[in-house]
This record gives structure tokens, C-alpha cells and sequence, in this order.
């Protein structure tokens, strides 16, 4: 197998809807020559050019989307540890206050 072949397997790997890519392909299979190689390589190279462009975009986006997440997730878990401690301590308050009402009734 050449790495022709091989580069067109991993192409037939894509669902392929752009027609220049897929008028190329045809061209080769039918073994048009050079000039249909090129053309192949032209398509190929523009197409999953711009498909990792667009993917790195898309990951910078959600990389920017899961930091603002983690950062909210921190602020909150530290939001809810503040409030834990606020309760805790009214709670203890709370029991202090109803010990000294029973003693005071018990008198």
C-alpha cells in the first residue's frame, strides 16, 4: 500500500461533503494521473486545514468555558465552607441560649 493509499483510507475515514476534496478523491480512483494527486493534496491540505483551525478555536473556547467553570466552582465551594461555619457557630449560640433557659426555668 503507498502512502497514496493510506492517506486516501484516512480520508474515507471523514464523512466528506466538500465537493472540490471529493471531486479530487474520484479523480484519483480513477487514476486520472499527477495532475489529479495534486489536486488531491490541494483539497485534502485546505480541508483538514481548516478542520484543525476550527477544532483548536473550539478548544480554546471550551478551555476558556471550563476555566470560568473551575473558578466558580471554587468560589463556591469556598462561598459554602463560610456558611457552614456561620451555622455551626449560631447553632452553638442557639444552645448555649436554650441551656440557660432551662436552667433559668429549673430555678
Amino acid at each position: 500500500m503507498s502512502d497514496f493509499d493510506s492517506l486516501l483510507a484516512l480520508i474515507d475515514e471523514f464523512h466528506i461533503t466538500d465537493r472540490a476534496l471529493l471531486k479530487a478523491r474520484e479523480r484519483v480512483r480513477r487514476g486520472e494521473g499527477p495532475a489529479a494527486t495534486e489536486a488531491l493534496a490541494r483539497a485534502a491540505a485546505k480541508y483538514f486545514g481548516d478542520m484543525a483551525e476550527e477544532s483548536q478555536e473550539h478548544l480554546a473556547q471550551l478551555d476558556s468555558k471550563l476555566d470560568d467553570l473551575y473558578q466558580r466552582q471554587y468560589n463556591l465551594q469556598a462561598e459554602r465552607a463560610v456558611a457552614e461555619r456561620r451555622q455551626s457557630a449560631a447553632k452553638r449560640v442557639l444552645a448555649v441560649l436554650d441551656e440557660s433557659v432551662n436552667r433559668g426555668l429549673a430555678r
